[in-house]
């Protein structure tokens, strides 16, 4: 069990990434169940925004067992709220360490979503990176005999927010892995498809805009970020007036 707070009712994990890795890890060494998945989602101001506004999302990310803080503005968010969080967990950099963590044995793990040849190409650079790693399952389309006979361990979804998170709690039980983590455009990145931003550009949490001058098509989904922001505006201000019994 992770510590965690909650961001306008949306739960977010706390701990740091070395200690959530160690979680997982040690999760993967023992033998699963049908119920006993490890759910993995990346809230961010966007999904946050989103789920604020629509009940059913706000239930669906509270569905995760680990909630990364997958956004600088949560991150300010939540201190300025006064509940602090160590440090933002981006979702793609936390797979690489996530497939890269020493372990016992080999780790087998899946890839699923995105455009056609994307999926493949993003196990085939994940699996580069790290060693003791096979990979069970990567396409963009779900075949269920196939996902089944795989024995992955870790499965990454590539589908898009909220598509992917309903996705997988909606086929949690038949899916074998042992951890299930919902990724979103990850495997753009990961394939050279799409470029992240310079490490110093993410680090002053400007990747949102960088994203949007190399995606305009984005602006329209980057407006959630103005309306996450008022939102804990007049979450810290109702706070603060109760602090001071105005």
């Amino acid at each position: 069990m992770q510590n965690s707070t909650r961001i306008l009712g949306v739960k977010i994990t706390t701990s740091s990434e070395d200690k959530i890795l160690e979680y997982v890890v040690q999760k993967l060494g023992k033998p699963s169940g049908k119920r006993d998945k490890l759910i993995i989602f990346t809230p961010n101001p966007e999904q946050i925004s989103a789920a604020w506004r629509n009940p059913e999302l706000k239930n669906l990310l509270n569905e995760a067992d680990i909630a990364l803080p997958d956004g600088i503005g949560v991150v300010w968010a939540a201190r300025l709220l006064g509940k602090p969080i160590e440090a933002r967990i981006s979702g793609i950099d936390f797979m690489q360490n996530l497939v890269k963590t020493k372990r016992d044995r080999p780790v087998i793990i899946g890839c699923f979503g995105g455009q056609p040849g994307v999926a493949e190409e993003a196990a085939k650079c994940l699996q580069k990176i790290a060693s003791k790693v096979a990979i069970g399952y990567a396409s963009d389309i779900y075949d269920k005999a196939k996902m089944m006979q795989s024995d992955i361990d870790i499965l990454f979804v590539g589908l898009g927010f909220p598509k992917q998170e309903r996705w997988i709690i909606e086929h949690r039980d038949e899916v074998p892995a042992k951890v299930i983590m919902a990724v979103g455009g990850s495997f753009d990145f990961l394939s050279g498809r799409a470029n992240r931003a310079a490490k110093f550009v993410q680090t002053v949490g400007l990747e949102w805009l960088f994203r949007l001058i190399n995606q305009p098509a984005r602006f329209l989904r980057q407006l959630q970020i103005w309306h996450f922001g008022a939102l804990i505006f007049v979450s810290w201000l109702g706070s603060r007036l109760k602090i001071l019994k105005i």
